[in-house]
């Protein structure tokens, strides 16, 4: 099978790794990186997986005439007008498009560019991170990926996904409600990624911190408040458990978002707080916390862009 990883970072880049090992895998990546991964492959440092260096071809767009049979689409929400172009291509008819993407959106707008019974929504819980320039690491702990389709049943492009996960070691689930699934992560990830970028501090410091730990969980309950009144089925316990978890695990947590706020990079801040600030309005649904968060960083966003 011809499996395209869109945006070879950390995610893209361990998730291909491991699909390599069974399948024909293509990279796709930028300046150094993939210089780096055209020179000496990509070079995996994994907890589970075991340190390995992954030979998969690398390019900055597929070749001509290459056809996917499967996307893994990887890359941050404010690459996609760029991302959607350079696969454009590499598609026909069969086609799968697994988004891994974090935050909200990314299923609607691929729908808009591809056939929508061809698109499958996940969520990664993948920690993993870029050490340098071809060298990525993946930390451990519950690697899996959760995926499904709009109807919430299993067809041709949820079995293709299976097909290329279970040769790897990453665990991988066809949840029947897969929007419950994205916006349980995306309640989580707003806490993390907007509170960490908002204080531009550590999540221990904001958790140690009786204010803002506070301010996390009123955060937490906002985004839990307007997933459920858009019609999502969410248990109310998230908000219990999401704030143990973050309590329990609050030194080992860290947000891609805020890496990319520490580097200078785009934020996305979009698909994530500004999403849940503005399904808030459509649905009068307080969210005072997410609406600062998304102006603040909107400011910052807007100037690097």
């Amino acid at each position: 099978m011809n499996v395209l990883i869109m945006g070879a970072g950390s995610l893209g880049g361990y998730i291909g790794s491991e699909i390599s090992k069974s399948h024909n895998v293509t990279l796709i990546a930028r300046n150094q990186h993939l210089k780096k991964i055209q020179t000496n492959g990509l070079v995996v440092k994994s907890v589970t997986s075991g340190n390995f260096v992954c030979n998969a071809k690398a390019y900055e767009k597929p070749l001509k005439n290459y056809k996917a049979d499967l996307i893994i689409y990887c890359v941050k929400s404010y690459q996609n007008n760029k991302a959607i172009s350079v696969i454009k291509n590499s598609t026909d008819s069969d086609t799968t498009i697994l988004t891994l993407q974090n935050g909200i959106g990314s299923g609607e707008l691929l729908s808009s560019h591809f056939e929508q019974n061809n698109i499958i929504l996940g969520a990664a819980y993948i920690d993993a991170s870029t050490l340098d320039y071809g060298i990525i690491k993946e930390h451990g702990g519950d690697c899996r990926i959760v995926f499904g389709n709009y109807e919430g049943n299993n067809n041709y492009h949820t079995e293709k996904v299976k097909t290329a996960l279970k040769s790897t070691n990453i665990n991988y689930y066809l949840s029947k409600e897969i929007l419950t699934t994205i916006w349980e992560k995306l309640i989580f990830i707003s806490g993390l990624s907007g509170m960490t970028c908002i204080t531009n501090s550590t999540f221990e410091e904001i958790l140690s911190y009786r204010q803002t730990r506070h301010m996390t969980k009123s955060l937490i309950t906002e985004s839990y408040n307007v997933g459920t009144e858009s019609g999502i089925k969410l248990n109310k316990s998230i908000i219990e458990d999401t704030m143990k978890y973050f309590i329990d695990l609050k030194s080992e947590l860290t947000s891609s978002m805020h890496q990319d706020l520490i580097n200078g990079n785009q934020l996305e801040i979009e698909s994530i707080n500004g999403a849940i600030s503005k399904i808030g309005k459509l649905y009068d649904v307080p969210t005072p916390i997410n609406d600062i968060i998304y102006d603040c960083l909107s400011l910052i966003n807007n100037r690097r862009k």
